[in-house]
């Protein structure tokens, strides 16, 4: 392995871990436990330098996904994911064969993967100097439509310690400093239910509901990355919940003044039939206004010119939920050129907000000649 271009060793590390453990799996077309001993080149490729003899053909990883997802004491439940897209015989035949050498002999997987990622934890327990363990190392091989067919070799393991719990606040990304991700990679950190994020840095390409998330290729710095996040406030719901339940509340108490304030009170002795008259004038009186509002009333007593809730307005959304939107306005099938125009931006943004979404699985994109299009899964026939 060469390693002129990652300056942090951890970095290395965790490359090795994350990339070459799939190498010989995906790559050897299932002898992944045979003895060849995979290599990474300065880029990231990856390529095996003893292929065993029944070696036919590499299979490369199309999208490599680290999802670490944090406990509120500093342990992460880490999601490894390399995906491979079915699209032809060879890369069928081969993810075929890694499944059925993951059904007979899960450990040889499992212990190659956890021999490299020890020495990544080692290396962040001397630099943190919190005592970290890697515990529970499973692996599965499996067919997913996304709506495409992908094959997914998936690691997961427990990072005891992988965040720093600073009294009610975590801080997350200290065991990755200076984390290299290639150009198919992506770095997903999530954090507890009930926790909100205070700082992140360097800027994430998507946020979700929980967590943020950075796509290749990218060099964190020394000091990077890093997730402040702390209990919001203790209620345990999300802060757009409270506004609806304050604005709830405040409707409720208003209709009661309204209606106390037009007669709909306990009246003095005497005077209920005036309060009844004036009621019933002013129930006419709204009626007749609420009719030139709404229009006629259809058949099925409903008003006919009801209002539609378009939902929140568009300077609100986040870019991601603004192309969800658009596409939903389109049929939900949409030219990623056409995109670009709609919102003004640059192509290069314009794909980093699309390939975001697709690393959620939220759309799908294909070529049709010479453009690509970009579709809801649900609108997607491929």
């Amino acid at each position: 392995m060469q390693g002129t271009t990652r300056r942090v060793a951890v970095s290395v590390a965790v490359a090795l871990v994350c990339l070459s453990v799939v190498g010989p799996a995906l790559g050897a077309a299932g002898q992944a436990h045979s003895g060849g001993q995979p290599s990474i080149d300065g880029g990231g490729a990856i390529a095996n330098a003893q292929a065993p003899p029944g070696f036919q053909s590499a299979v490369d990883p199309d999208a490599v996904v680290l999802r670490a997802a944090v406990r509120d004491d500093g342990t992460a439940a880490w999601t490894v994911a390399f995906r491979v897209r079915l699209d032809d015989e060879n890369a069928t035949a081969a993810f075929e064969s890694v499944q059925d050498d993951v059904e007979a002999n899960e450990t040889a997987f499992t212990e190659q993967f956890a021999t490299g990622m020890k020495r990544t934890v080692a290396s962040a327990e001397d630099r943190t100097g919190r005592e970290m363990a890697l515990e529970n190392v499973t692996v599965t091989a499996s067919k997913e439509r996304l709506p495409q067919e992908y094959g997914v070799l998936t690691y997961r393991f427990t990072w005891t310690n992988f965040a720093a719990a600073d009294g009610d606040r975590l801080r997350i990304g200290d065991s990755l400093s200076g984390f290299f991700l290639d150009s198919e990679s992506s770095l997903v950190l999530a954090w507890p239910t009930g926790y909100e994020r205070q700082s992140v840095t360097p800027d994430p390409d998507a946020t979700g509901n929980g967590s943020v998330t950075w796509r290749g290729p990218a060099e964190f710095g020394p000091n990077e990355p890093r997730v402040v996040v702390a209990p919001g406030g203790g209620s345990g719901l999300p802060t757009t919940l409270l506004a609806g339940i304050a604005v709830l509340v405040v409707a409720v108490a208003g209709a009661g003044w309204l209606y106390r304030s037009r007669g709909g009170g306990t009246d003095a002795p005497g005077e209920s039939g005036a309060a009844t008259e004036s009621a019933a004038e002013g129930a006419a009186t709204r009626g007749a206004a609420d009719d030139d509002a709404t229009g006629p009333v259809d058949a099925d007593g409903t008003g006919g010119a009801a209002q539609v809730d378009d939902g929140p307005p568009e300077e609100l959304l986040s870019n991601e939920e603004r192309v969800i939107r658009l596409l939903e306005d389109n049929g939900g099938r949409i030219k990623q050129q056409q995109i670009a125009g709609e919102f003004d931006w640059t192509d290069a943004k314009t794909s980093q907000v699309v390939g975001s979404l697709r690393d959620e699985d939220a759309v799908e994109t294909f070529r049709i000649g010479r453009e690509n299009v970009v579709a809801l899964p649900e609108e997607s026939d491929l």
